[in-house]
């Protein structure tokens, strides 16, 4: 039988056990004011596997893989929605795309969705895109769309959506959405067979580097840098950087910048930014 874990049960140890795994497996910083959300976000997963005390559960994460991805999926925060922030999807749409076409020489377009969540970004990418390709002949396209949660992948290689997360796309893009997206309210809305077969999705920590070439166009790395810290912001954006074509495209969420940072990006609107001259992954 187990204990009841209790908000008071946590110690100041443990919350900075806890904290350095979490630092460690995702490079996600948790605020010292944020002990209560981890115990939330704890409480229950110590009920699942009979831990009777966060000392025991850190011991149980030294040595059970698994429990640590569990860890990063009770962690992380999620919160995504089709055709989030539209000033990016206005410049995506109006100009990178068009430019693309004179200089691509008919390359395929690859794009990362690189704190994919829910898989909401990525297929947006996906149904923009493959209007593209039906508009433009021998234009093709691929999405990979990665997150250290395996549980949010699970919902986006699903690829099921419904209520407030397709809401404003629906608005926004009517025609689009009813050409692209197939289903119905009470089970849910599917990007077409198209759309989907472009579509991938796998485990990656931004903090590492990807295995791969490289060689994407464009990166949405959105409203994920803010759980960083500042050294981390850079590791990972020198990581981007290997993985993006000199030519490429970086955008970042509404309420970041890289203003402060050390980065090889330089910044050609709000929120949207461009390699700097040098040598990247072609």
């Amino acid at each position: 039988m187990t204990s009841h874990v209790a908000e008071t049960s946590m110690s100041d140890s443990e919350f900075s056990k806890l904290r350095a795994i979490v630092h460690k497996t995702t490079g996600i910083t948790i605020a010292e004011n944020r002990r209560s959300m981890l115990i939330s976000r704890l409480r229950k997963r110590l009920r699942e596997v009979e831990e009777p005390s966060f000392s025991s559960y850190i011991s149980r994460l030294a040595n059970d893989p698994g429990e640590m991805q569990e860890l990063t999926n009770r962690v992380t925060t999620n919160e995504t929605y089709f055709y989030r922030t539209p000033r990016v999807w206005d410049h995506f749409i109006e100009t990178f795309l068009p430019e693309f076409h004179k200089t691509a020489g008919g390359r395929k377009m690859r794009v990362w969705s690189a704190a994919a969540s829910t898989g909401e970004e990525a297929h947006t990418v996906g149904v923009l895109l493959e209007q593209q390709r039906l508009q433009h002949p021998g234009f093709d396209y691929s999405v990979l769309g990665t997150d250290v949660s395996s549980r949010v992948l699970d919902i986006a290689q699903t690829g099921v959506y419904n209520g407030r997360a397709i809401a404003r796309f629906r608005t926004a893009q009517p025609e689009l959405f009813q050409k692209h997206m197939k289903g119905d309210d009470a089970t849910g809305y599917k990007a077409v067979p198209q759309v989907r077969s472009r579509l991938k999705f796998k485990l990656h920590n931004l903090l590492e580097k990807m295995s791969g070439a490289g060689g994407f166009d464009v990166v949405f790395l959105r409203n994920v840098l803010i759980y960083f810290t500042p050294e981390d912001q850079e590791k990972i954006l020198a990581h981007v950087r290997r993985m993006i074509r000199s030519d490429g495209v970086l955008y970042i969420g509404e309420s970041e910048t890289l203003t402060n940072l050390s980065t090889d990006f330089s910044q050609i609107a709000p929120i949207i930014y461009q390699p700097t001259a040098r040598a990247g992954a072609e």
